[in-house]
């Protein structure tokens, strides 16, 4: 539950985007736990956990891409606050494939599934694949669940960023300005 780049990816995108793009991000972190939870039933998440090279890797893959988050979100203005300038628009389809992306690219996921879902499989409870990926689809509602409480809360705060473009200007460097901040942290493992 605690507030990392998915919940950000979330914020900014109910904020920029309204329901439709809260929704593709909510749904976008969901597809990427259960594709960790498949990963991990493959036995390729177990690789990051012990793989320097892998997990340095995916660290920097997924930096980077946090860092493009970070600019896309200082560059794109909402739709709700007129400004005049020629933002990008960006479609549910990008935003939810956006969601997949970060995820995936989180080496930090993959790490707290290898580390969490083994303590709650047994082969004495039968195979092991469709309980991993059934504790996976678990951790995937959890996390969906708490974004919506988030998306639910930010979307009351939106209406201030609709009517004052200074306020949703700032909202943007802000929240790309911790996007670029994890993406450094996360790059570099600090």
């Amino acid at each position: 539950m605690s507030p990392g780049a998915s919940w950000l990816y979330v914020i900014a995108n109910t904020v920029n985007r309204g329901p439709a793009g809260s929704r593709a991000a909510i749904a976008g972190n969901a597809t990427g736990i259960l594709c960790h939870g498949v990963l991990a039933a493959m036995g390729l998440s177990a690789l990051v956990a012990y793989s320097s090279d892998v997990y340095s890797t995916l660290r920097w893959l997924g930096g980077l891409y946090l860092i493009v988050l970070a600019i896309r979100t200082i560059r794109t203005p909402s739709p709700f606050v007129r400004t005049g300038s020629d933002g990008v628009e960006l479609s549910s389809l990008l935003i939810y494939r956006g969601g997949i992306l970060m995820n995936l690219l989180n080496p930090k996921v993959a790490l707290l599934i290898v580390a969490l879902l083994p303590q709650f499989v047994s082969a004495e409870d039968g195979a092991l694949l469709p309980q991993i990926l059934t504790l996976g689809a678990i951790h995937a509602a959890i996390a969906s669940t708490v974004l919506t409480i988030v998306s639910w809360l930010t979307s009351r705060a939106a209406p201030l960023f609709y009517e004052s473009p200074k306020l949703e200007r700032a909202f943007r460097w802000i929240s790309g300005g911790v996007l670029f901040g994890l993406g450094t942290r996360t790059a570099l493992d600090v």
